[in-house]
Parts: structure tokens; sequence; C-alpha cells
């Protein structure tokens, strides 16, 4: 045999020829391409079963408890709240009297409070991830602190420095007319919207971060100035600005704790307080409580109407594998001392007022009754038994809930970030109405809900268990946590996950490596936003704990309210600073343990 003739027997068994036509006499093996399909088959249907397995949960744990509740705005006697069937009575009640004025004030408060944190955050997110604005980097951990406090704690702080005998009086530093405005509509409108500008500032951080330095270079090749391509740019935001605007909008709407102190005592009537002073009158009216929420889902379709008619039509697709990193604008000394003066101001007001009214009162002797300060609050945060559990408690069911609804909300994201469907315009509205459903209406529900006998007869006992508890906060955190993702996720581009495939990757790992990376730093932020919101949150706390073990919240609610005012506010310090700890170091782990490629995406660098 030649040297031709082995070589060409050779080729004969290593190559496999085709099916049909020359050559079809080889014994070639099967083509790969029907495995490749079932493959994508099986992805396809595992989808479709995702998808279905998403809407079964957010039924059952978001829509059928709420859905109880707020039945019985028209029927009371479906869980024996009342004798009729059927009524429109409650639903008429609300559009007169005190009603009606706490409504119209909660929409119109709402609405300011929204634009208020976007006028606020926006330029804050754009200095801190554009600019070389000193003390950047601390931005973002004074924004999770921000979060971390519950809404009644700066409500308190505001009243003790401007009440006539307060901090400020004492100091000779009283007014009349800052009284006045405070304790009114400007302060309620001026505190529920320092509280949304984190959730603007981390919502457009989490875009900014996708958005690459060739939008701005295109802008000022053509001929535009810097302010001219800031206003090219700004528009490629737009999924960010108006998801921002709708969680502000929603979370202004059903917050309570401004409601409860700031203006109650400022005799300016909220919604949600009328529906708590409904559910704590006795006898308890609960189908008047339910009619109110039920307004007050319905007023969150008003943002998502607007979102809507903005986004119809338009792709905010502009993350590739082309991406170019950001370069940072190097400020002017002047632009420098204007734009740290104002980031200042905007921590003095929101972090500045509830300090000093939480600890002051952490150092003062218990019952609140003297003026000596004292450090035995602390220690007996430390050293009295059952004091510290509840830190500890809520420091894992914030870690827990995170964990969990990070990955249920960017499944979510996901799909409302793809073409709209009646489908998905579906999921998003009832994702930001349970957000505008005051917590304790939410714990309501979940109460009428898995109560009912029929469900510990078939197996379903989770009525004041952990297990309730926990899958009340991951129903009302994976809304918001949804809609602060949507953003970053519209940005990826299918090229992303098309690259990672031709080149040999399956579906899970193509997602690992060729999305995840671009999507790390949201996702991160994603469940910092998610773990600070519940680690002190008290109205569904308060209903859904278990007997023998209430979280954090609950526990300082209880030492206030049982004249332990120096120990509940300890506790308030300790665990705000415990759990300040954990959020540094999660930022710490993702800077030094991330690739650096995963850390590039979103980074900047020196103009």
């Amino acid at each position: 045999m030649t040297l031709a003739d082995r070589d060409a027997e050779l080729l004969a068994r290593d190559v496999p020829a085709p099916t049909g036509g020359q050559g079809a006499g080889f014994n070639a093996p099967a083509s790969p391409l029907p495995t490749g399909r079932v493959t994508a088959s099986r992805f396809v249907a595992a989808g479709r079963a995702l998808r279905f397995g998403m809407w079964g949960l957010v039924a059952l744990f978001i829509l059928v408890p709420c859905a109880c509740f707020l039945s019985l705005s028209v029927s009371p006697r479906l869980f024996d709240q009342g004798p009729q069937w059927f009524t429109l009575a409650y639903l008429k009640t609300i559009f007169s009297g005190t009603t009606a004025a706490s409504i119209v004030n909660s929409l119109w408060v709402s609405a300011s409070a929204a634009l208020l944190g976007l006028v606020i955050g926006l330029p804050i997110a754009w200095l801190a991830g554009r600019t070389s604005l000193p003390g950047r980097r601390f931005v973002s951990l004074g924004m999770w602190l921000v979060l971390l406090l519950p809404s009644w704690l700066p409500g308190i702080g505001w009243e003790r420095l401007v009440v006539k005998d307060g901090v400020l009086t004492r100091f000779g530093l009283g007014s009349a007319f800052v009284t006045h405005a405070i304790m009114g509509p400007f302060g309620v409108v001026l505190l529920l919207g320092l509280r949304a500008v984190p959730f603007a500032y981390l919502t457009i951080t989490a875009s900014l971060a996708g958005l690459g330095q060739e939008f701005e270079d295109a802008a000022r090749v053509h001929g535009a100035s810097r302010s001219a391509a800031l206003r090219l740019v700004l528009p490629i935001l737009a999924p960010a600005i108006w998801s921002a605007l709708a969680i502000g909008f929603a979370e202004a709407i059903s917050d309570f704790g401004v409601a409860y102190t700031l203006a109650y005592n400022s005799h300016f009537s909220l919604a949600t307080y009328q529906l708590y002073a409904a559910i704590g009158n006795f006898p308890p009216s609960f189908p008047a409580a339910a009619a109110i929420g039920l307004v007050l889902v319905a007023s969150v379709a008003l943002p998502l109407v607007l979102q809507a008619r903005a986004l119809r039509g338009r792709s905010y697709a502009v993350l590739s594998a082309r991406t170019r990193q950001a370069v940072r604008r190097q400020l002017s000394t002047k632009g420098t001392i204007l734009a740290t003066g104002c980031v200042a101001l905007f921590f003095a007001l929101a972090l500045g007022a509830p300090a000093v009214g939480t600890v002051t009162g952490s150092l003062l002797a218990d019952f609140g009754a003297s003026s000596r300060i004292t450090f035995a609050n602390y220690s007996g945060v430390l050293h009295i038994p059952g004091v510290s559990g509840p830190i500890y408690r809520s420091l894992v069911y914030g870690i827990v809930t995170a964990s969990i609804t990070v990955v249920a909300g960017f499944m979510v994201a996901r799909l409302l970030s793809r073409r709209r469907t009646r489908s998905a315009a579906m999921l998003d509205f009832l994702l930001l109405a349970t957000v505008a459903l005051p917590g304790v209406v939410f714990a309501a529900g979940y109460i009428f809900a898995y109560n009912l006998p029929f469900l510990s007869r078939i197996g379903v006992d989770i009525y004041q268990t952990v297990w309730l508890l926990v899958i009340g906060y991951i129903a009302s955190s994976l809304p918001t946590n949804a809609r602060v993702l949507v953003g970053p996720v519209s940005q990826v581009q299918p090229s992303l996950h098309d690259a990672a495939r031709a080149h040999g990757a399956g579906p899970l790992r193509a997602w690992l490596s060729g999305v995840l990376p671009a999507v790390s730093r949201p996702v991160v932020m994603a469940w910092l936003f998610t773990f600070c919101g519940i680690f002190l949150e008290l109205p569904m706390s308060q209903l859904l704990y278990a007997p023998g073990s209430p979280p954090l919240s609950v526990a300082i609610n209880l030492n206030v309210a049982g004249y332990h005012f120096g120990l509940g506010l300890a506790q308030a310090v300790i665990g705000v600073a415990i759990a300040l700890c954990l959020v540094c170091a999660v930022l710490l782990a993702y800077r030094v343990l991330a690739p650096k490629g995963w850390r590039r995406i979103g980074s900047t660098v020196r103009g």
C-alpha cells in the first residue's frame, strides 16, 4: 500500500461523509443536530414551566392573600366580618369626609415625594458614578444606611428637633417658621421624598453601570457640548427613571411610619393612617380598611400607564461585549465645592435628624424621664437575656429573604424587560400594586388566607410560624426588587448569551459566563436593597411573627411601648450598626472576590 493509499484510507475512517449523494456508502455517525434540537426544546419547555411556576407562586403568595383581604370591601360575609354577601356601602364611604381627604392627600403627596426623590437621586447617582466627587465611595454606603432606617425614626427625629421644646429651641436656634413648615404637608413631602432618594439612586446607578462611553463620545464628535451630550444620554436611562418614579410613588403611598408620626402629629391625615385606624378601632372594621386598600392598589395604575406610554415601541438594550468604560469627569474647584455641599446637605437631612433623635434617646436613663447620660441601655442590650436575640433573628431573616428574592426578582425583571405582552403588563401591574399595598394590609391578607380551617385539614399549617413570616417578607420584597433590576436587565443585549452559545456553552453556562458578569453589580445591589428593607420592617413583622420569636423591629416597638424607651432605641442603634457592617462586608467581598472583568463592567476611568 502506497503512502497516498494509506492516507486516503485513514481519511475515509476519520472523516464522516454526508448521508446522501457522493460518499453515501460510508458509515458516518449520526448528525448531532437532533440532539441540539432536543436540548433547545427542553430549554424552551423549562422556560415555559418556569414562567408557569412563577405565575403560580405569585398567585399563591401575593394574589390570593391580597384578594382575600380586599374582597372584604364588597363581601364582608365571606370571612364573617359582616352580614352582607355583596355591598358597595364601604366603597361609598371612602369618597366622602375625612377618608376622601386622606386619600387625596396621599395621592398628591406621593407624587410629589416620588418626583423629589428623582430630582435629588438622579444628580447624586451621576455625580457618584461619573465624576470625581470627593468621598464618592461613601455615597452608596450612606444610601444603604438611609434604607436601613425605618420611616418612623426620621419622623421621631424631626419632631424632636423642631417642636417648641426640642433640640433646636434648647440651643437657641428654634424658629416658628421652621416648626410650622416641618410640622405640616411640606415636612411630610420632604421626609417621604428623602426616603425615595435611595430608591432612585440605586435604580439609576444600576442602569448607569451598563451605559458605556460611546454614546457621549458620539455626541461630542458631532459638536455637542457636555450638557447637550448629557441630555442625549438621559433618555437612554428612561426605564430606570420611570422605575424610580413608580417605586417612589408606591413606597410613599404605602408608607405608614411618617403617617403615624409626623403627619398624625401635624393633623395632616394620610390614607395609611385612616386604614390603620379602621383596623385599630374597637370593634375593628376590616371591610372599611379593605376599601381604602383597594383604592391604594388602584392608584399605582397611574405611574404604570405613564411609564408604558413613554417606553412604548422603544428598545434600551445598550450593553454588549463592545461597551466601553465611561470616563470619569474631573470637576472644577467650584463644581467640587457645590457638588460636595449638595450631597452633604442631603445626608444631613436624611440621616442627621434620625441620628440625633435615636442616639440621644438611647443615651438617656430608662423611661426617658431623666436627662442623665448613661450607657446602661447598651449594656442591657448586650447582657440581658433575650434582648440581643431579635437582632440575630432579623439578620437571618434578612439574609434568607434577600437571597431568595434576588433570584426570583431577576427572573421577573427578565420577563418584564422583554416585549410588552398582556401577560407581562398584568404581572407588572400586580407586582407594583403590591408595593402600594401597606404592609399591615398585606399581613392581614395572610391572616385571612392562611388561617382558614380547611388548610389545616389538608396539611398546610404555617400560620404563626417562621415560614409564613419569611414567605410574607419574600412576597412583599419581590415587586420592588424586580423593579430595581428592570433597568439593568433591559440593557443586556441577547448577543451576550448568543455569543456564549455559539462557542459551545450550554444554556446555563452561557448565562453564567455571558450574562451574569454584565449584571453582577446590579444583582449585588438588589440583594443589599432587599436586606435593608427587611431588617427593620415593622407592620408585617408585628402581625405575622411566630410567638416567642419577635424580630428586631417588634422587639424595639415592645420596649418603647412598654416604657423601656432607651433600651428600645439602643437596640435600634446596635442593630443598624451590625446591619451596616454586613452591607460593608458584602460590598468589600464583591470588590475582592469578583473577577476583574466583572468589576470592570459599569466602572469608570479617569478623564
